[in-house]
């Protein structure tokens, strides 16, 4: 499970980063299509970054607990 938590930290890292970079070409007035790139893009991040979040979650909650605490 540790393996694909870093690869899908990684690439929401990444992703998140292209957004950005993304956005700033867009706004400066690059090239028009690049709209539906940030679009797709977007997309991606969202779901990447939901798929890290409940992979993180899963295996927050599936470490055993601590009886003494």
């Amino acid at each position: 499970m540790k393996p694909l938590l870093i690869i899908t930290g990684m690439l929401a890292a990444v992703l998140i980063t292209t957004q950005a970079v993304l956005g700033l070409l867009i706004r400066r007035g690059a090239d028009a299509s690049l709209a539906a790139t940030h679009f797709h893009t977007g997309m991606l991040t969202a779901v990447v970054t939901l798929v890290y979040v409940a992979l993180s979650l899963t295996a927050i909650l599936a470490k055993p607990r601590n009886p003494t605490l």
